[in-house]
């Protein structure tokens, strides 16, 4: 099973090799037409010409057709003349067009094998067409089934005229392959994050505000009968339940083969980091490393944990806020914890997302400085761009506080105190988790209860290291750490429910702002109904 594995593996990454990167950019003009410039950078060893299909084109009129190679050599054009069967050598330094009976392929010699970079440039006449409420693009720029599997992707829009393309006139959504659609710098790019598959593709729809164009070609009816078309069977709408389970059991085969891989980057990654290749080597550790630092901690954490978010060490940031009574912890009425924010609270000393959590959460506190129930959750959805960049901030700090404690170079290198530091970090975490196993743990030094409680939130496991602190004393334990163990496990809660508050918010503002077409992740389904494309293309 295992040579098989490695095997597909292999073929996988060989066959990426041979397409580096797609880059295409597209310039609309006021007439709907479209320039586009398709640049591709390759490895060929076999085959004669390159080619990309350009079925599908219905109104829209392909011409001006151009190529050149990484010499800046143009091509001679043979128009649609193009005779496939000639030689490599026969084919050298020229370009031409195929056909076909629902549109062209796009054709050029190869000249010889070896590393290319090949610019194609053709113009699309009525690319963007007029409906009856808006205009639209929609259109399939990177077809499935190429002789390679593309390692990166990307297309840019813009106008001709330099006018902004952004949320003021337009929307976009994206089809076919894994990754992200943005306005960015006065266009609207797309952008693979994950490598291509054999069925991958681009799919491009773009919705246009009336008045940035004067269309040549009309197409009529209403945009959302074309959205509505494009959603059928992606992530942004309802998934058809066939094609779902036809996903999930593609997606099962092939996230054996990446856990597989991911296994042995892992045990790459544990070396660097840690020193050893398996947690089970590390030893209990009763000592906090990093000085107590939970950012520096968290930092570490995210390279050794996988989809690791902010929400987890927002909760122990609060609770060490409490610990520095920066943050005031009471109940109300009905007994709830309330935290309570004062004009004076000191953050001496901590990084400055303290100082940001902190005025967040007396943001949404209102007038009263009381933060109750669900107020964060509430200003927390309603303000998720400034949570975003906390979320970047956290994290860029984490690594920052490494570099200051000197574990960590600005390149990102650990020395040996730095890999010494993080097995003390997972052996404090089997510490805590085995806390009850522990014959001598009355023994644990009463100054450090404080950190073990905030460590065990950056753990996710507070609620069980609270509940053994107890039992070794409770008197000890209100008087060290909070107040009541009821009292200790509201904070521990609510604190919880805070930092989930911060990733839920931004997660779902993003899910619904890239159904919107307001950018953000794209969808591997759906599209349909698009202009151009078709399947194959590559090196033949």
């Amino acid at each position: 099973m295992a040579i098989c594995i490695l095997t597909l593996a292999g073929c996988i990454f060989s066959m990426a090799a041979d397409i580096r990167e797609v880059a295409i950019e597209l310039v609309f003009a006021a007439d709907g037409s479209a320039r586009v410039t398709e640049r591709w950078d390759v490895d060929v060893d076999t085959g004669t010409e390159w080619y990309l299909a350009k079925y599908n084109l219905g109104a829209i009129s392909l011409q001006d057709f151009s190529v050149t190679d990484e010499s800046g050599m143009p091509y001679s054009c043979e128009g649609p003349r193009w005779d496939t069967d000639r030689s490599l050598s026969q084919k050298a330094g020229r370009c031409g067009l195929v056909v076909t009976n629902g549109g062209y392929e796009l054709c050029w010699g190869l000249g010889s094998y070896g590393h290319h970079i090949y610019t194609a440039s053709y113009l699309l006449k009525g690319a963007v067409q007029a409906m009856d409420d808006y205009d639209c693009f929609h259109m399939q720029l990177v077809s499935p089934g190429l002789s390679s599997r593309p390692q990166k992707v990307s297309v840019r829009a813009a106008m001709e005229n330099g006018t902004a393309l952004d949320e003021r006139n337009c929307r976009i959504w994206g089809f076919g392959f894994e990754g992200e659609a943005v306005f960015k710098d006065g266009g609207i790019l797309y952008y693979s994050t994950e490598s291509f598959t054999r069925n991958s593709s681009v799919i491009s729809l773009i919705r246009f505000d009336k008045g940035l164009f004067n269309p040549s070609v009309t197409r009529g009816g209403s945009f959302e009968s074309v959205l509505s078309r494009a959603l059928e069977g992606s992530s942004y709408g309802q998934e058809d339940s066939n094609e779902l389970v036809f996903i999930i059991l593609f997606c099962v085969l092939f996230v054996a083969l990446l856990i597989f891989i991911a296994i042995a980057a892992y045990r790459s990654n544990l070396k660097n980091i840690l020193g050893v290749t398996r947690k089970r080597d590390i030893q209990w550790c009763r000592d906090v490393p990093y000085g107590g630092e939970v950012l520096a901690a968290d930092y570490i954490l995210s390279k050794l944990e996988a989809g690791r978010g902010s929400s987890i060490v927002a909760g122990a940031m609060i609770l060490r806020m409490i610990e520095k009574h920066a943050i005031e912890v009471g109940k109300g009425r009905r007994g709830k914890v309330e935290l309570a924010f004062g004009d004076a609270a000191s953050l001496d000393g901590m990084p400055q997302s303290y100082r940001q959590l902190w005025d967040m959460m007396k943001e949404a506190s209102g007038t009263d400085r009381i933060l109750q129930d669900k107020e964060f959750s509430r200003w927390s959805e309603a303000h998720t761009a400034r949570l975003d960049r906390w979320n970047s901030k956290v994290r860029r700090e984490g690594g920052d506080e490494l570099v200051k404690l000197g574990y960590m170079t600005r390149g990102g290198k650990f020395n040996d105190d730095a890999r010494a530091q993080a097995r003390n970090l997972l052996g404090l975490k089997k510490f805590l988790k085995d806390f009850t196993l522990i014959d001598e743990r009355g023994s644990a030094e009463v100054g450090l209860w404080n950190d073990y409680l905030v460590f065990g939130s950056l753990f996710g496991i507070a609620d069980k290291v609270a509940g053994e602190l107890h039992d070794i004393n409770p008197q000890v334990f209100e008087q060290t750490v909070y107040q009541d163990m009821m009292t200790t496990r509201s904070i521990i809660l609510l604190t919880r429910n805070l930092g989930y508050a911060i990733t839920n918010a931004s997660a779902a503002q993003q899910a619904k702002a890239a159904s919107a077409g307001m950018g953000g992740h794209t969808s591997f389904g759906g599209g349909g109904g698009f202009s151009g494309g078709g399947f194959g293309g590559g090196a033949r």
